[in-house]
């Protein structure tokens, strides 16, 4: 069975740079040296699934590059919005906060994913790489601003171990 993205199976990740530039490979994206992977265990399954340019096709640049949706059997479940950001993390908060708020291809996917069998639960995480650098204070700040938690993934460039998506949602 595959994971259901709600319509969205053109923007699903297939290999490097296919559906979408941002792919590269099934469960990874890469942008301008900033690179986050999913990988996968038994009884797992997952999706990186291209949101700018793919299911968000407007001009807007409120967007996150993509998402992953990942499933542990059928007692777990984990949305990871991702950005991939040069140095301005506060922009990538609010392109973060916008579509989690204001998408409704956001939530069509997410609820998509709640009714894919197993529970109803779906933790709903998001994550930023960059190489910028904010202190622990200016991060909390900003996660207070906006209401919410992410996953700093910083000092990302090519010389660094990948970051992967599934560690997020343990």
């Amino acid at each position: 069975m595959t994971i259901s993205v709600a319509g969205y199976e053109r923007c699903v990740c297939k290999e490097r740079v296919v559906p979408h530039c941002l792919c590269d490979g099934k469960l990874a994206f890469q942008e301008n040296g900033k690179k986050i992977r999913l990988t996968l265990k038994s009884e797992e399954e997952g999706v990186a699934l291209v949101l700018d340019g793919c299911v968000f096709r407007d001009k807007k640049t409120t967007k996150c590059e993509g998402l992953f949706l990942w499933k542990k059997g059928s007692s777990k479940k984990c949305v990871i919005l991702v950005e991939l950001k040069g140095t301005d993390i506060e922009h990538a908060f609010k392109q973060i906060a916008y579509v989690r708020g204001n998408r409704p291809e956001y939530r069509q996917i997410v609820e998509a994913f709640k009714s894919y069998p197993g529970t109803s639960t779906v933790l709903e995480k998001a994550v930023i790489v960059s190489n910028g650098a904010l202190t622990k204070p200016q991060w909390v700040k900003l996660e207070n601003q906006y209401g919410f938690r992410v996953v700093p993934v910083l000092d990302s460039d090519a010389t660094t171990r990948v970051t992967d998506a599934r560690e997020l949602c343990r």
